[in-house]
């Protein structure tokens, strides 16, 4: 911060300063005001704007402290506060003989005129400019807060899941589709050929010398077992065996099944001597080997 806006920011805390000094005057010759003369009374309150005026003079182009717009503006209300106090007080002149001279002179010949008033007013007033600071001061009518509707949230019904009977990636074309193809086909001849018996899962997935084939192997399972062509049980010795579904048991089946194994090479390794592999049961397809 510049030596010049420090100096700023110092002349407007001495004006607040002084500005609250001046409302804490105004305080008192309002509590005096029964006790004191109408002269008095508006000889204190001269003097007040005089210093009021004093202490704004020459920042009329500032950019005005917030603070110290809202205790000048408080100043000039309770000024004319204590001056309407101190006429009621000590003349004779009531708010009825303010409304009787209004009366008079915008109503004549049963016409009514306030141009007449405002140009009387017009005479003895000058324009004072605000900034928007000051709106929450002025005594307007607020705007009419329309809240928004809100709109109705559309009730989503649970729909029940349907299950294809075969999945239309298996007809896709590509590296994945034709992976899945052939695994599918391997696993059927080797149903087969076990007289339609279950197949242990892990000795069919394991390939005991490649981990990552044992893994996509586990993951194409994965895949047939979601499209119900293949159906993963727990054997006679407790492992789980694979078993491939015939139309009639896969249109059947409407409930989804989940198996979570920890599948990594001493498990695999593991298995591959339980069931004595020494060749893995599911071949990769040529496209798989280019």
């Amino acid at each position: 911060m510049d030596s010049t806006q420090q100096e700023g920011n110092f002349e407007e805390n001495e004006r607040i300063i002084e500005l609250q000094d001046l409302i804490e005057k105004n305080i008192q010759i309002e509590q005096k005001i029964e006790t004191c003369s109408f002269g008095e009374s508006i000889s204190a309150i001269q003097d007040i704007l005089s210093k009021a005026n004093d202490i704004v003079q020459g920042y009329e182009e500032r950019r005005t402290n917030s603070t110290e717009l809202v205790l000048d503006t408080e100043l000039l209300r309770r000024n004319h506060e204590v001056v309407g106090k101190a006429i009621q007080y000590n003349t004779n002149f009531t708010d009825r003989m303010f409304c009787t001279a209004i009366n008079n002179l915008v109503f004549q010949d049963n016409a009514e005129n306030w141009d007449a008033l405002c140009s009387l007013a017009c005479q003895h007033g000058t324009p004072f400019f605000a900034s928007a600071s000051m709106l929450p001061f002025i005594d307007v009518k607020p705007k009419e807060h329309v809240p928004k509707q809100r709109t109705a949230r559309k009730s989503t019904k649970n729909v029940e899941e349907k299950r294809p009977k075969q999945s239309d990636k298996l007809e896709r074309k590509g590296e994945g589709s034709t992976a899945v193809n052939h695994v599918m086909r391997q696993i059927k001849s080797i149903y087969r050929a076990g007289n339609n018996q279950p197949i242990p899962y892990f000795k069919l997935i394991c390939n005991p010398h490649n981990f990552m084939d044992t893994v996509q192997n586990a993951l194409i399972i994965s895949f047939l077992v979601k499209e119900n062509l293949i159906s993963i049980e727990d054997g006679t010795d407790g492992l789980p065996h694979v078993t491939v579904n015939t139309l009639q048991h896969s249109t059947s089946t409407d409930d989804s099944n989940q198996a979570i194994c920890r599948l990594d090479v001493e498990l695999c390794e593991k298995y591959a001597k339980h069931y004595n592999i020494t060749e893995p049961m599911l071949k990769r397809a040529d496209l798989d080997e280019n």
